[in-house]
């Protein structure tokens, strides 16, 4: 059977989702018995649509979860969302614990170079953040986490033809609450979670006050160093103001700093090119005592004025800045073959203006705004390689160092609306139009030195205008209009369908990591169109929550890097598609029992790829696409003594997959099988919880990045964390 059928055949299943859960909705029409009415699972709010609105009645394919679920499921970062979201796939990036890399339905980007943009969006309090080399945010003091699955162009704009995470911190409250928490497990490991919220003015003023520290060893030993390393040393605090003038009009001011010092991500070379393996990749022979260092700060103002039911104005201004420092050693060796060396430095400015409301006797929801983009990053990237100089050592070649300054100005306009045509049928029409302006200038030295990651610079070799006289734009200039349409139908009350259609794109830019500045070249936006059929069905009078999608991607240019056989990285931009089908849901069998889950299947290819590349720099799959992954998991509490005891276990399988975008065989990351648990107990006054879990507690063994570099003489790969355990106890002021 060929997949395009299979495909085709497995939409028709979904397609008959609403039938299965019919029987159900009418066993619930007829005999509805009292014992199931306080069963109901509790409403999840989201505002996935850029408005407040239930998550069985969003038209997106959304995973949230609440402060209760991610504690419950052990999410602590951005990192650990991932194996909670159907067909999301991803770890810190190579080599940076302070970076997340994620690909959702086969898309992402692993390059954390300025000249190239993300395809997944991220966002604290609807605050865009540019760059990924400091994006692995702790989710501790969080009112929610949203995972949109696929293109949100229309109300998110460019960089999120992937999707979009967000995370939507807890806001100053009128009560006084105050918690603090402390934890210690393997490798050493302790945080310290601390949180307090306070009125200052009654009914006028509130402040919310967060910290964390998060120390300990790592779990990779360094056999030539004689430590260990990947450790884990960051801090951070967040505050905020709220203060309300009226009814109608509030002011929220917030700001956050954190910093990071960690003793690197190391690689361990699996080929036995160079030298044996050391048949563990849990152990290094790198003779580079790497560091990675990060910094995050930023200060955002919120404004939110309630004129009518028909015009509400939000305003978000946004300063945020972010820092990384780091150098690897990326292949493995006592004697590093190539060094690479990093500064990246990134400013930017956003300011958003966002109308939404109801017209026509609430018939038609909208939400419409301006979105104005500002970015300043500046980067330093020093190579240094040693070549093989037989039995007596490497020869090192002059220190190849290369500045980058980067600008970007964006604007955008947007608008969205849901139309009710009936009391079941509603029409959605969206679009955004957006300029971009991007600027380049770069300047490569030969002969400094990265002692203290402070290049003493060489003698000048090229620059901007050796580029402009290739011929190599340095100044690029997109205009796209991105729309949106679809339908969206009730099948029964409590049952919800869609039908839509979006197109998104990724900014465009330069594949700038190279020593050659004939290899310097402009890469094009990246376009799909995506489109959508899903359900969404809450049964057994709100004990059930199924959830479902099939989607189909048609991509223009999707945007890739990878390594040739040179020993350099090659910017690959190629046409693809790729189909899915994901089911999650939730069922609340007793009081006492949740049960919760989901299951992905998906197929992707490349078409009409270079034949140039093809089988060497870029394969036939998708990178970090598994054809399968599903997740099983409950959690169970029951009373104990004076308090209550509750225990959440679960269990995810992904298929084995590729985990770069040469298909390379020797690292693919093997099928990956996690068990994780945890037990809790709380006495009778609920101020006190006491919680011991586990992640990966079968210590199943697999890879999450690599790099395969056999011509050069290495092939390395990044492996999955080990099981990990963590006892807390978390205290609360009522």
């Amino acid at each position: 059977m060929s997949k395009s059928r299979l495909f085709w055949q497995q939409c028709i299943c979904l397609a008959f989702i609403p039938m299965t859960i019919g029987p159900l909705q009418a066993q619930e029409d007829g005999d509805k018995p009292d014992s199931n009415a306080n069963l109901a699972l509790e409403e999840v709010i989201v505002t996935a649509a850029r408005r407040e609105t239930t998550l069985q009645n969003v038209p997106v394919a959304v995973s949230a979860f609440d402060e209760n679920e991610m504690e419950r499921r052990q999410t602590f970062n951005v990192v650990d969302v991932v194996n909670n979201v159907p067909n999301l796939v991803g770890s810190n990036n190579i080599g940076q614990g302070t970076a997340t890399t994620v690909f959702l339905r086969g898309v992402g980007t692993t390059e954390s170079i300025v000249t190239v943009d993300t395809a997944m969006g991220f966002y604290v309090d609807d605050v865009y953040i540019g760059r990924q080399g400091v994006n692995n945010f702790s989710l501790y003091d969080v009112e929610r986490v949203e995972v949109l699955r696929g293109p949100q162009g229309t109300l998110y704009g460019r960089n999120t033809s992937a999707g979009a995470i967000r995370v939507i911190t807890k806001q100053p409250g009128e009560d006084f609450e105050a918690s603090g928490q402390i934890s210690a497990g393997k490798y050493s490991r302790w945080n310290l979670k601390g949180s307090l919220n306070t009125p200052l003015v009654e009914d006028k003023l509130f402040l919310r006050a967060t910290a964390i520290v998060q120390q300990g060893d790592g779990y990779i030993r360094n056999i030539t160093l004689d430590k260990d390393v990947n450790d884990r040393d960051v801090w951070g605090v967040r505050a905020a103001l709220r203060y309300i003038a009226n009814p109608d009009l509030e002011f929220l001011l917030t700001a956050d700093v954190s910093e990071s010092d960690e003793n690197g991500l190391y690689a361990s070379d699996i080929s036995g090119i160079t030298r044996p393996t050391t048949g563990d990749v849990f152990v290094v022979v790198s003779g580079t005592d790497q560091r990675n260092q990060g910094e995050a700060k930023g200060i955002n103002l919120t404004v939110n004025w309630s004129y009518s039911d028909a015009f509400n104005l939000q305003s978000i201004t946004s300063f945020r800045n972010t820092y990384q420092k780091w150098n690897l050693d990326l292949t493995d060796q006592p004697i590093s073959i190539f060094r690479l060396w990093t500064i990246n430095d990134s400013d930017q400015f956003s300011q958003e203006f966002k109308f939404t409301g109801s017209l026509m006797d609430d018939r038609l929801d909208y939400v419409a705004g301006v979105f104005y983009f500002d970015e300043s990053s500046f980067s330093f990237i020093g190579d240094e390689i040693n070549l093989d100089f037989g039995p007596g050592g490497r020869l090192p070649l002059p220190f190849f160092e290369r500045d980058y300054d980067v600008n970007t100005d964006s604007i955008a306009f947007y608008a969205e609306g849901t139309y009710d045509i009936t009391d079941r049928l509603r029409v959605i029409a969206g679009g955004r139009y957006t300029e971009d302006d991007k600027s380049l200038t770069i300047d490569f030295k030969v002969g400094g030195t990265p002692i203290g990651f402070d290049a003493v610079g060489g003698f000048p070799a090229w620059d901007t205008s050796t580029l402009n006289a290739l011929g190599t734009e340095t100044e690029l200039k997109f205009k796209e209009f991105t729309p949106k349409f679809g339908f969206q139908y009730d099948l029964t009350e409590n049952i919800v369908s869609y039908l839509t259609y979006t197109k998104g794109f990724k900014s465009g830019g330069w594949g700038a990591r190279t020593n050659d500045p004939t290899m310097v070249v402009v890469f094009q936006p990246e376009f799909v169109n995506s489109y959508a059929l899903g359900f969404k069905a809450t049964a057994l009078d709100g004990r059930a929550r199924i959830n479902a999608e099939g989607f189909f991607y048609d991509y223009t240019d999707l945007f890739n890097t990878g390594a040739a056989e040179q020993g350099n990285f090659i910017v690959s931009s190629n046409d693809a598609e790729v189909k899915g089908i994901e089911l999650e849901g939730t069922l609340r069998v007793t009081e006492a029992l949740d049960l919760f889950g989901y299951v992905a299947w998906s197929d992707a290819k490349f078409i009409d790829v270079d034949p140039e590349l093809a089988g060497t720099v870029v394969g036939e799959k998708l990178q970090r696409l598994p054809e399968w992954s599903t997740k099983l998991g409950f959690t169970y509490s029951w009373p104990v003594g004076q308090g209550n005891l509750s225990l959440t276990a679960d269990y995810s399988f992904v298929k084995d997959h590729f985990t770069n975008l040469e298909n390379s065989v020797l690292v693919k990351s093997g099928d990956i099988s996690l068990f994780n648990a945890s037990i809790g107990y709380a006495p009778g006054n609920g101020r006190y919880l006491i919680a011991l879990s586990c992640r990966n507690c079968a210590d199943d063994e697999y890879f999450s990045q690599s790099l395969d570099f056999a011509g050069t003489g290495f092939v390395v790969v990044y492996p999955g964390e080990p099981v990990t355990w963590l006892a807390s106890l978390t205290v609360y002021s009522k």
